[in-house]
């Protein structure tokens, strides 16, 4: 029991060294390390054996709920964290910690590269600017929507309002004019903005860049082609840095699921699965949005759904909005009768923006359920300034597994809350559970924005796009 753990008698180590600054005074805190470090070995047995990233991260999951649990059930399941709980806790904080913190570190240059890379690539050809800016505002202005859903089902469904999972005292936070909001979005010292975590101002910044190559393309094309070429390399690197970073996630979820098991008990669970029904019934808002938006331009939402549901099943299961790209592709000119350019163009880009699950509802739902955590007060200023935190944030986003995390840390970042990220550590480590139907709504988005870009543009067969025969594969009619 709890009680005869805690008493003097038992601890095998004791001293502040042992209690305080190396937080291992029982025997109980080192089979729980023994315990970890089997858990990672399984995971990495699973790695060497080319186990999907979604096989890991599921058995990580699983690992994780069971380890937190069984050491809680160890423990008598105690009203407060004893000792024990706290050392074992601690240490796993290690590798959960470690994780976000390398997340985080690399926001800022990520998010530099990304923007500047997606207005180079796409700014110099005058014959895809067309398409490109009628994708780009689809793309923005649902996930927009999407952010404005998420921000509407975290107040009705109260996420985070009573949580135990940290104890702070509400911040009052001043109040200024729309006007010196939007003033404030322009950073005056670039490198304050990045040291202080100012994404928007960075954004802006990042634009200018893009913006201002672009113009001096002709004046100077040696110097901006080998500008271009600096930052695509520079992409490539952060883009493999996150990538490397991203594939120790089984690992990290351990941690986090564990670690916050055993600090908060069974009511950290009934949280978290409070948090995947929001995002599955986001999902399905989303999607119904999705349809009437393709209604509105006089196309039938059942047939684009019906023509579109293989590739949505795919981006389910697959949790990859580039895995599922070349399909995506494909479905839009062979099903749909959308042009080549801008098949080709508007998917392409939302796997970078615009992604309505990863970089919409998801990190709006984060940022709310974490204001309600430690007390700030959610008024319309809040929500306007989260709406445009979000939708210029989602520039720049990678469409693979694991990265809506960027997001997230973008969103907090952007609202002044980046000290709150370990709050979501829970969330994060359930990713697996929510990210197959965020991934499905960014690529409902992408086919979404595809379609009505090119009906407004006059390049849509409509005679194809209506044809239940184009839906034929292999001369067979799909179920």
């Amino acid at each position: 029991m709890p009680e005869s753990i805690d008493t003097p008698q038992t601890p095998l180590f004791q001293g502040a060294f042992f209690e305080n600054f190396l937080a291992i005074s029982r025997y109980e805190t080192i089979i729980g390390l023994l315990i970890l470090a089997f858990a990672f070995w399984v995971i990495y047995r699973l790695q060497k054996r080319k186990s999907s990233f979604f096989m890991r991260m599921s058995v990580g999951l699983i690992l994780g709920a069971v380890i937190g649990l069984g050491i809680q059930a160890w423990q008598g399941f105690p009203d407060q964290a004893n000792i024990v709980l706290k050392e074992t806790a601690t240490w796993y904080g290690l590798f959960g910690r470690t994780f976000i913190a390398f997340i985080r570190m690399l926001v800022i240059p990520l998010v530099f590269v990304s923007i500047v890379k997606v207005i180079l690539d796409f700014g110099g050809d005058q014959r895809l600017t067309k398409v490109a800016r009628r994708g780009i505002f689809w793309l923005l202005f649902t996930t927009g929507i999407a952010a404005l859903l998420g921000i509407f089902i975290a107040n009705i469904m109260r996420l985070g309002y009573g949580d135990a999972l940290i104890e702070t005292a509400a911040k009052e936070r001043e109040y200024t004019t729309l006007v010196d909001t939007f003033v404030n979005l322009v950073p005056n010292n670039i490198i304050s903005a990045m040291n202080n975590n100012n994404i928007i101002g960075l954004v802006i910044f990042s634009a200018l860049v893009g913006v201002a190559a672009n113009r001096m393309r002709p004046k100077a094309e040696e110097a901006i082609s080998i500008f271009q070429k600096l930052i695509d390399a520079l992409h490539k690197i952060v883009m493999s840095i996150t990538m490397t970073i991203i594939k120790y996630m089984p690992y990290a979820i351990i941690a986090l699921l564990a670690g916050t098991i055993m600090t908060n008990g069974i009511p950290a669970v009934i949280k978290v699965s409070s948090f995947v029904i929001a995002i599955y019934i986001a999902t399905f808002i989303m999607i119904m949005i999705h349809l009437v938006i393709v209604a509105g331009h006089g196309l039938s939402p059942l047939m684009f759904l019906r023509k579109s549901r293989d590739t949505l099943v795919m981006a389910f299961s697959s949790r990859s909005s580039v895995g599922t790209l070349p399909l995506a592709i494909s479905t839009l000119t062979e099903r749909m009768g959308v042009s080549g350019s801008t098949a080709n163009l508007i998917p392409s880009l939302g796997t970078t923006m615009g992604m309505n699950g990863c970089a919409g509802f998801f990190p709006a739902l984060l940022v709310m359920m974490v204001a309600h955590m430690v007390g700030i007060e959610t008024d319309l200023q809040f929500y306007i300034m989260l709406l445009i935190v979000i939708v210029i944030g989602s520039i720049g986003i990678a469409g693979v597994p694991g990265t809506a995390t960027i997001a997230a840390t973008i969103a907090l970042s952007g609202m002044g809350m980046g000290e709150y990220f370990p709050l979501i550590g829970m969330v994060l480590a359930i990713d697996p559970m929510i990210d197959m139907g965020r991934t499905m709504t960014n690529i409902s988005g992408a086919l979404t924005a595809s379609v009505v870009t090119d009906k407004e543009l006059g390049l849509l067969d409509q005679g194809r796009f209506q044809d239940p025969n184009a839906y034929l594969e292999s001369g067979e009619e799909a179920s």
